[in-house]
């Protein structure tokens, strides 16, 4: 669908395959969680917390590879160039997997830092050690993955980022029951197995691209010269915009960490139960990401365009789904919420306690709508030296909320600093937004 032809049902199509390929790709997470509450115990149920916590740093941190890809794809599929389409593809995948590449060859030193940064108990540490070492063998697959999804989206293919999430899981589940509950691997059963599902994503992903590739006309053999890779031009974007969205993503990252450090310093107990609600945040954030993923593509191929039209219906249509389903979400979580709690661990004292802060999380919708849905406007635009400033700011924000909230309130005040930081992400975003439609006009 063109974005000139773009309506609230194609709104819902276009985000319904994001949703679910969204919403798989913390089900590996969600597995991992799952096997080791009901078949490992409470303690490895909060190593395992910390050590999805460090990866997601990881993940997010090094998210400016499907950001950028997305918005530059979005752009030169909006202006019919479809050699820029193609090298976009060709840059960013094989810069993802030398990343995890990098990652993983200095993964001893990087896990010690990080875990100073985490005042764990010591088995809790040496179980999120043990489960970031297996789980580290999949990065450059995670990374190369994030790149290829960021193009598909970006050229609104979602349903071939939904067909990867598929391979993913459907390889990640079986192996992780096999190599838990039958060999006995414990927490670094669950994490190669998920290595190995990550892989076999991308390699499902490297297929459906070359399928696209072919429906759009074929190679340009142009594409794969030195000159075309290492145009000056497309690099100096390409640099900007990953520079710009990396540090964005590291402040962003370091938020939920910051998170994840105020509820190791709680307790163990407080620690198991933060990691069952965080995957209301995880699945709540990703669903609602699809409606801004729709915005990165028809946003970014208007505004490749140049037709401001096109971009103002883009941005009002999803705009429109996105507060709906926030709303639709908070009440399914918070008149649901306890249900997911009681499938993911059977411990009485770590249900009653994620109980306690359920609604929080059913706010977490509501809150962070607005955030969400300018992310994939401003994606779309490639406009990230607005997005690095406001998630400086909001970051500063949020440490200060915290330092307020969480010594007078406790845990309550942990997360009401949390929700805080939802809303100034898309404050601090609101005053580039002018600076955009005069862009449109010049």
């Amino acid at each position: 669908m063109n974005a000139s032809e773009l309506t609230r049902k194609g709104v819902l199509l276009g985000a319904f395959p994001i949703m679910l390929a969204n919403g798989l790709a913390p089900l590996v997470s969600f597995v991992d969680i799952w096997v080791v509450g009901n078949f490992v115990g409470k303690t490895a149920l909060a190593a395992i917390a910390l050590g999805t916590a460090i990866y997601g740093l990881f993940y997010w941190g090094f998210g400016f590879l499907r950001m950028s890809t997305s918005g530059l794809s979005a752009q030169a599929d909006g202006a019919g160039d479809e050699r820029a389409v193609q090298a976009h593809l060709f840059r960013a995948v094989p810069l993802g997997v030398c990343i995890g590449i990098l990652v993983f060859i200095a993964q001893i030193g990087v896990i010690a830092a990080l875990m100073v940064f985490f005042p764990a108990e010591s088995d809790v540490a040496q179980g999120a050690g043990e489960y970031l070492r297996a789980r580290l063998w999949g990065l450059p697959a995670t990374l190369g993955s994030i790149a290829l999804m960021g193009w598909f989206i970006g050229l609104a293919r979602p349903k071939r980022a939904l067909y990867m999430q598929i391979v993913l899981n459907f390889v990640n589940a079986p192996l992780s029951l096999l190599f838990v509950v039958s060999y006995g691997w414990g927490l670094y059963g669950v994490g190669i197995a998920s290595a190995i599902a990550e892989w076999c994503g991308l390699f499902a992903g490297l297929v459906l691209a070359g399928a696209e590739i072919k429906r759009r006309g074929g190679f340009e053999r142009t594409v794969m010269s030195v000159k075309s890779l290492f145009d000056m031009p497309a690099l100096r974007a390409l640099g900007n915009a990953n520079g710009n969205i990396f540090i964005r993503a590291m402040a962003l990252n370091f938020g939920f960490l910051f998170f994840a450090r105020a509820a190791t310093q709680q307790g163990t107990l407080f620690l198991a139960a933060f990691s069952v609600l965080m995957q209301f945040i995880t699945m709540t954030a990703l669903i609602l990401d699809s409606f801004a993923n729709v915005a990165e593509a028809h946003v970014g191929a208007a505004y490749g365009a140049k037709d401001e039209r096109r971009f103002d219906r883009a941005v009002r249509l999803t705009s429109e789904s996105t507060a709906i389903f926030a709303v639709l979400i908070s009440l399914l979580v918070y008149c649901g919420g306890g249900y997911v709690i009681d499938l993911l661990t059977p411990e009485a004292d770590v249900r009653q306690m994620a109980r306690l802060y359920l609604p929080y999380c059913a706010l977490a919708p509501l809150m962070g709508a607005a955030a969400w849905q300018l992310d994939g406007i401003f994606i779309g635009i490639t406009r990230t030296a607005a997005m690095r400033n406001a998630g400086i700011v909001a970051l500063a924000i949020y440490l200060l909320a915290h330092y307020i909230l969480a010594p007078r309130f406790g845990g309550v005040g942990i997360w009401m600093a949390f929700l805080t930081y939802y809303v100034a992400r898309a404050l601090t975003l609101l005053p580039a937004w002018s600076n955009i439609k005069r862009d449109f006009k010049t």
